[in-house]
């Protein structure tokens, strides 16, 4: 799963660990008589896949609701889009007095319709487009350079590790819910622990071999 694509979504709206998840893996059917019958996959993971993560409300923030979908799957195509469809890969950003489509980063954030966009930009004197691009390569060598600084002690990166936390725990939660067949899981963040399930907290931690435990406290 490409979940590293919701990184500025996690850094915008300061979001922590998740409070719930809950996911719909895909599943494959066999017939028992003349009747459709799910079969129990306890091996691999999905090939699709949604997944709902729950956010709490943190300061001026609202709480919020995150989907994502995985393996061709599409949330419904909004009324906005006018008869298109969805790309294959995006974002969109639904709030209480509209939509937003962007790309597979949040590049190119577009409000729908496009009525409503030529609109916006008219109120903001802004041109046709506001696309900005840098050229990928300049970005990446960039980013090189700034993570060669960082390992050296210099400023941290925006990809640094301890950032990385809020989405790692989200995304380790999905996969949980996925190996229990899609199973809620209420977590509490400050105790490591889901609350709900206690069959699925023996996924969240492993036995370690002598002499490679971890020791370090939790940053």
């Amino acid at each position: 799963m490409g979940h590293y694509s919701l990184w500025p979504v996690f850094r915008l709206f300061d979001l922590d660990a998740p409070i719930a998840v809950e996911s719909r893996p895909s599943h494959l059917c066999t017939l028992d008589g003349n009747v459709a019958v799910r079969i129990m996959n306890d091996y691999s993971f999905p090939a699709a896949c949604s997944i709902r993560f729950k956010f709490a409300a943190k300061g001026d923030r609202r709480p919020l609701d995150l989907f994502w979908y995985d393996g061709s799957m599409k949330p419904p195509t909004p009324e906005e889009l006018e008869g298109k469809e969805l790309e294959p890969e995006g974002m969109m950003f639904i709030g209480a007095t509209g939509k937003i489509l962007a790309g597979f980063r949040g590049e190119n954030a577009q409000i729908i319709p496009e009525k409503k966009m030529r609109e916006y930009r008219s109120a903001k004197n802004l041109p046709e487009t506001t696309e900005r691009r840098r050229p990928q390569e300049r970005a990446r060598s960039q980013a090189i350079a700034e993570w060669v600084a960082a390992c050296k002690g210099g400023k941290p990166t925006h990809g640094d590790f301890l950032l990385a936390e809020p989405i790692s725990d989200a995304f380790n939660l999905g996969a949980v819910s996925l190996r229990l067949g899609g199973r809620r899981l209420l977590f509490d963040a400050a105790n490591m622990k889901v609350t709900n399930v206690p069959e699925a907290n023996k996924c969240l931690v492993r036995e370690y071999r002598q002499g490679w435990e971890l020791t370090g406290a939790r940053a």
